[in-house]
């Protein structure tokens, strides 16, 4: 069984270079995954991600 790698929201932001409110939306849109962790945060998949920035390249 393989494990996708999750990071923070700021990780994502600082990756993407976008806001809160931009990502959230992404997600919304089912642009980009993401798990609520029981704490209430969310962790974004780091392949969705890299996927992302090598569309934008």
């Amino acid at each position: 069984m393989s494990y996708e790698e999750l990071i923070t929201t700021k990780e994502a932001r600082t990756m993407l270079k976008v806001s809160n409110k931009t990502l959230w939306l992404w997600y919304k849109k089912g642009l980009i995954r993401a798990v609520r962790l029981p704490s209430g945060k969310l962790r974004y998949y780091r392949n969705d991600i890299e996927r992302i920035i090598r569309g934008k390249s």
